[in-house]
């Protein structure tokens, strides 16, 4: 085929009706067209042979087709995690599972008992638990691997057996993410280095001293950086969920956040946070602790 082709509209009479340009008006919609080699076809506006091609605008345009859904979802738990940054991203995705057919929802630690969230009760201890799906020894396939934070990924940090276990699932993984002081667990597991990445602002100072080859960039609701997604404190997880599964289906993205009544940020530049703790220079030195 030359490199001096022309793309004709076909109706359905199967008469030439109007010659198109590839920035028309029926991007994303379904069109049909041929191919007219001979200027007598183009002058007698009769459609006879040749190659016929049904496809979308979009499509001669070279754009590729919507992404999937990843399916198997893992959560990684560990004592004192923030429950809010599991548990935000976990009720979108949960709406998600409900409307994308084979979407499964897992938690992985490191043993079967259940986990205890940080918020506690100073007589009788944690409030909240979550309830293991998978340990990390049985290493379950997945797509996806979100890491939340908390004082307990301070704990994380030092744990040979969880920092391995994230180090050696990463290249399986479709992608992974983290929440809050989460990726400081990715730091150490050597997955942000070189990346550019955020975390919880409120403890800056500490968290990137926890990863010294990472391209920290103070200022992000969320940063994206290849197959690999982190947030902000606590409730940019749900911004960052809601930004990931947009990206594959808005609308499945809409009605989650749209049920749980929850309006995210859509900006992921969006982030007074790192102003009001003075993250833009050095920010101060706070240390994540059971009080906070």
């Amino acid at each position: 085929m030359p490199s001096h082709f022309r793309w004709y509209f076909v109706g359905k009479a199967q008469t030439y009706k109007e010659e198109l340009s590839l920035d028309t008006h029926l991007i994303g919609k379904p069109v049909a067209f041929r191919y007219l080699q001979s200027e007598r076809e183009k002058r007698g506006m009769k459609i006879v042979s040749l190659v016929t091609l049904v496809c979308s605008a979009t499509a001669v345009l070279g754009t590729r087709p919507p992404k999937t859904i990843p399916l198997k979802w893992g959560i990684l738990a560990f004592p004192r995690f923030v429950g809010l940054d599991a548990y935000g991203p976990l009720e979108i995705l949960n709406i998600v599972a409900f409307n994308t057919p084979n979407m499964t929802l897992s938690i992985i630690a490191e043993t079967m008992e259940n986990v205890p969230a940080l918020i506690t009760n100073p007589t009788s201890g944690a409030l909240s638990w979550i309830k293991p799906t998978y340990t990390i020894d049985q290493d379950p396939p997945l797509d996806v691997l979100l890491v939340p934070g908390g004082p307990g990924s301070r704990i994380a940090y030092n744990n040979t057996k969880i920092i391995d276990y994230v180090k050696r699932t990463y290249p399986k993984l479709k992608y992974i993410m983290s929440t809050a002081s989460g990726a400081q667990i990715l730091a150490k597991a050597g997955v942000l280095d070189k990346k550019r990445a955020t975390t919880q602002k409120w403890a800056w100072a500490e968290l990137v001293a926890s990863g010294p080859k990472v391209k920290w960039v103070p200022c992000a609701r969320w940063v994206v950086d290849g197959n690999i997604w982190t947030s902000s404190g606590v409730t940019a997880g749900m911004d960052m969920t809601y930004a990931f599964v947009s990206q594959l289906n808005s609308t499945i993205a809409d009605k989650a956040v749209n049920i749980i009544e929850y309006e995210p940020h859509t900006d992921p530049s969006w982030d007074p946070f790192c102003k009001i703790w003075n993250v833009t220079s050095g920010g101060t030195p706070h240390t994540m602790t059971m009080s906070m």
